[in-house]
């Protein structure tokens, strides 16, 4: 596994995939509660330990330099690599997915781990959900919209697990980076149920005039897709700027974000703030003006301005476009 670029998945058409996955580290807090090193780096003796995959890190290096720079910063480089672990698995199952009714299955290798290591699960050894874990959540959402190259054009797949047939408007746009419209596709859509059906991009929305900073987004009903033309590194991000309004409810919190820029794989790693915290949501795509809610269960000792902490609120953005940047 890592042998080969996560882009390749779309060079098979499988009827069904037994067994795949993408490394990534285990959470911050299981992390650093588990290695002692001073300092801690990615090639530090702790982290050598917990690493049992042959060329394990080479592989994760050249697995992310294609998409993301690499970060010499060890916080950094703990959420480039969970965020492209994330990415990577992500890529693919809706790639299997898109090719429904061929390929009806697939086997994610792995659910959990039994000891603090890097490796291809989406729960810890300590039973913290990484940020893998959420795109399987949205990958294998029972009505499931992605958008996939095909025969240098784009086209759009809908994917209904449910029993009763989905029935919808589609709306599909190529957008700016600042959310601009530059070309719109509209559809009625119906999908059978356990069907998919497949709609083919008008050159317009599948041909930017900026790659760098532009985007496509796909809406049916509740579900969405983005579709970006840029590798992140290449792309255009910009640093986040975010408005964050956090405020305790029941047992935890809930943490309003408003985008003022395109932020991309919004996240809230609440596990640096308390280790038994636990959020619903990540990995979440907000065009400027957008507003996504996260509720956090835990981190009753928090104040407000802990969810708003750089090392916590994190996003593609930071990777690409880090503070003080250009």
């Amino acid at each position: 596994m890592n042998e080969k670029d996560y882009p390749r998945y779309r060079e098979h058409r499988p009827r069904f995939v037994a067994e795949f996955g993408w490394q990534g580290p285990p959470t911050w807090s299981t992390l650093t509660g588990s290695i002692s090193d001073d300092p801690l780096t990615p090639e530090s003796p702790g982290m050598i330990v917990h690493q049992k995959a042959a060329r394990g890190n080479e592989k994760l290096t050249l697995g992310l330099v294609a998409h993301l720079p690499l970060p010499d910063d060890m916080a950094d480089w703990h959420w480039a690599m969970s965020l492209n672990q994330a990415v990577a698995v992500r890529t693919g199952i809706e790639w299997f997915r898109s090719l429904t009714p061929r390929c009806t299955g697939s086997i994610v290798w792995q659910l959990n781990d039994c000891w603090p290591v890097t490796s291809w699960a989406a729960v810890d050894g300590n039973g913290r959900a990484k940020p893998l874990l959420f795109a399987l959540r949205h990958a294998h959402a029972e009505r499931l919209l992605t958008v996939q190259p095909e025969d240098g054009g784009l086209v759009l797949v809908a994917v209904n697990d449910t029993a009763e047939p989905w029935d919808a408007d589609l709306l599909v746009e190529r957008l700016t980076y600042a959310g601009e419209g530059r070309a719109r596709q509209t559809a009625r859509m119906t999908v059978a149920p356990r069907d998919a059906r497949r709609v083919v991009l008008d050159d317009a929305v599948s041909a930017p005039e900026s790659p760098e900073g532009e985007l496509v987004v796909a809406r049916c009903g509740t579900a969405a897709a983005h579709w970006f033309f840029a590798e992140y590194r290449d792309s255009l991000l910009e640093h986040p700027a975010v408005t964050v309004t956090a405020a305790r409810s029941g047992a935890g919190w809930t943490v309003d974000v408003t985008a003022g820029t395109l932020i991309r794989d919004l996240t809230l790693l609440v596990d640096r703030i308390d280790p038994d915290a636990v959020v619903d949501d990540a990995l979440v795509t907000l065009l400027p003006g957008q507003t996504t809610r996260f509720t956090v269960t835990g981190a009753l000792d928090a104040g407000t301005a802990d969810f708003s902490s750089p090392a916590v609120l994190r996003s593609a953005n930071d990777l690409v476009a880090p503070a003080g940047s250009p």
